[in-house]
């Protein structure tokens, strides 16, 4: 028997099919018979030639014909394939289903994609774009390099996360990144415990350069621990100094620096940084306020701008007088600190597009002047569009005033911490101080709606006229709400007022 090896360039199912038909030799009936009645029931369709030629066949022409059939197979099973809707779509539509199914920050999924077919997998090899979402720090080293090998120069976004580490390799493969790949990172967040930021940002970086870098966050999570003491991350000098031309937001939390290095290093190389956050927990971490007003002075771009425990009053600025520093920009202002320093901090600014004031102040402290503070207010938010609105009340040691009616913008909000109600150390004439400093800022004048909810152990402390002064400087006033405390003075005071109104007579309260 002649059976004919077809070459492999010659591929087209007809072709095969032709070519198979015609190397058939002829065989005799009764040796197919068993065979052709089994194979040509329901469902197949195979011709006698072929049953016949089966029938004879020995081992080597078996695998010939075996080797045409699985070529005729693959052949029809791309050629059935490509009516598929799902095989008609161009390589950019695949990329944009791709992206849209991926998760941030999953490999597994991707490598799922990438075994459906070989057009998928070849469409997924050549895409950074989706292995640059896929990154994961969480991964195996080796993996994890071929993955960023796979992005070839794609702008990076980190996410460290030490409440992600369960592999052990998250903080491994972050510090390969630092000392590689640093000058690609767009964005690097690192969230985790004050050793393990040290160990990180005290990586031998191979540039000072980090261009495309547009945010840069560094969380410790160590100094919000009960048992945290001294547990602050200690940021290098290198590490700030690195030239960021594209840096927009900076946020430190829990972190040790030299906030000189801001002034002389980082801000000069940073003209589009729009966003500042610093929280500190020891004092010994804290800028004076002279400090601080040094670093806003060299951000003049600053739009949103949030200091928790970031300064403090010292002499020198008692004794300095800070500048007025004009921050052009500036539209959120949030901060938390003592009443002198914020006093001090509030008068040393100019902020014509403040649009956000949220303070919130410790009258614990020995040093507390409420009066000085709501001066500083009165100035910040002076050129702010009027507030309608206004809530007084107090809860759980907390005194509140604040104008955030339906989160609606401008937002004004003061929160006074540690507002004891039976404390002698704490003076009588705090809340006539506040009282009065409310009714003598100008963002308030045309407030038509008042809600205030204080308890009666607070209005005692009042002065006899305080609430007289108040109405008659916020004479707009249409709506008064009372909460769960109705301020009783302010009661008797309003009915007093009505009823001289109506009778013409003169009422001594």
């Amino acid at each position: 028997m002649c059976f004919k090896v077809l070459p492999c360039s010659t591929t087209h199912p007809v072709f095969l099919i032709f070519h198979l038909r015609a190397t058939l030799p002829v065989y005799p009936a009764f040796a197919m018979e068993g065979l052709y009645h089994t194979l040509t029931s329901s469902p197949a369709t195979l011709s006698k030639e072929f049953l016949w030629m089966v029938v004879v066949a020995n081992a080597e022409e078996i695998n010939q014909m075996l080797w045409t059939l699985h070529s005729v197979i693959v052949y029809a099973s791309k050629w059935r394939n490509s009516f598929v809707p799902a095989a008609r779509l161009h390589d950019d539509t695949l990329l944009l289903i791709f992206e849209h199914v991926l998760p941030d920050r999953d490999t597994h999924m991707l490598r799922t994609l990438s075994q459906v077919c070989h057009r998928w997998r070849s469409t997924i090899l050549q895409a950074p774009l989706l292995w640059h979402k896929a990154l994961n720090l969480v991964d195996r080293t080796t993996w994890f390099s071929e993955v960023l090998r796979r992005t070839q120069t794609v702008p990076l976004e980190v996410f460290f996360d030490i409440a992600e580490d369960y592999t052990g390799y998250v903080i491994p493969n972050l510090t390969a990144i630092m000392i590689d790949h640093f000058w690609r990172c767009a964005s690097l967040h690192i969230e985790g415990y004050g050793d393990d930021i040290e160990e990180i940002v005290n990586s031998h970086i191979t540039t000072n350069k980090a261009r495309l870098l547009c945010w840069l966050s560094i969380h410790n999570i160590s100094c919000s621990l009960p048992s945290a003491c001294d547990s602050e991350a200690e940021i290098p000098d290198t590490f700030l100094s690195v030239l960021a031309p594209q840096l927009i937001s900076l946020h430190l939390e829990g972190c040790m620096f030299n906030w000189d290095i801001i002034c002389t290093r980082l801000a000069p190389h940073t003209p589009l940084l729009s966003s500042l956050h610093i929280r500190t927990f020891h004092i010994q971490s804290a800028a004076s306020v002279t400090q601080l007003l040094a670093v806003l002075e060299s951000l003049p771009r600053l739009k949103d701008l949030q200091l928790q425990n970031s300064f403090i009053s010292s002499e020198t600025d008692w004794n300095a007088h800070p500048h007025k520093v004009l921050l052009s920009q500036l539209s959120s202002l949030v901060f938390e600190l003592t009443t002198v320093a914020g006093a001090m901090f509030l008068a040393a600014l100019e902020l014509p597009s403040l649009a956000k004031l949220e303070a919130t102040i410790d009258i614990g402290q020995l040093s507390t002047d409420i009066g000085q503070f709501m001066e500083g207010v009165q100035l910040a938010t002076c050129r702010m569009a009027h507030l309608p609105y206004l809530y007084i009340y107090y809860g759980h040691r907390l005194l509140i005033l604040h104008s955030n009616h339906y989160h609606h913008f401008p937002i004004l909000q003061v929160t006074f911490k540690n507002w004891a109600l039976h404390d002698p150390a704490v003076s009588d004439t705090h809340f006539t101080d506040l009282i009065k400093g409310i009714a003598d800022a100008v963002v308030l004048w045309k407030m038509q709606d008042l809600k205030v909810s204080l308890p009666i152990s607070i209005e005692q402390c009042l002065a006899p006229d305080a609430w007289a002064y108040f109405l008659c400087c916020l004479k707009m006033i249409s709506l008064i709400s009372f909460g769960t405390h109705a301020p009783v003075f302010l009661i008797c005071m309003l009915f007093l007022d009505a009823f001289c109104s109506d009778e013409g007579i003169q009422v001594q309260p």
